[in-house]
């Protein structure tokens, strides 16, 4: 249920279900695992029960996906801050030593007349305030335009 791409047997339909077999509506996050499938990785959309969690998971590690259309530095930073502890919802229910990786994806929703100097630069700010406050605890990737940049 819910897993899709080189390792799974499932083949893509016209919808995507989650963990729970319900069916996935979130337009960004399909976007992203769509990506992730056509370059033969494994995706699985992970179900959101009572406790906050990842988007979905790509060859084990946890992946939230932001679509974001602010460039405003401080609403990026709260955005983050969110994304990482879905990232990590995961992280009480198992023993240490099985943690992986995860990442978070800001995907542009931003207008097209912005440049992407622009917006990469606004996330950027962005990403620096949730450093500084310590709120950093997984990769950050931008994908602007079907170009992907990895925030540091």
């Amino acid at each position: 249920m819910g897993g899709y791409g080189a390792k799974s047997n499932k083949v893509k339909g016209t919808h995507y279900t989650d963990t729970h077999d319900r069916k996935v509506t979130d337009k960004n996050s399909i976007t992203v695992a769509e990506f992730y499938v056509n370059h033969g990785n494994y995706v699985a959309f992970l179900h959101e029960g009572t406790y906050s969690r990842a988007d979905m998971s790509v060859d084990g590690h946890h992946v939230e996906v932001k679509g974001l259309s602010t460039l405003s530095p401080n609403e990026v930073e709260k955005q983050l801050r969110k994304a990482f502890k879905q990232v990590h919802g995961d992280r009480p229910r198992y023993p240490p030593e099985t943690w992986r990786e995860g990442k978070v994806i800001i995907l542009s929703k931003h207008d097209s007349s912005l440049s992407e100097t622009t917006i990469l630069e606004k996330m950027q700010q962005g990403y620096e305030i949730a450093k500084r406050k310590n709120e950093v605890t997984a990769l950050v990737e931008v994908w602007i335009r079907n170009k992907i940049y990895r925030l540091t």
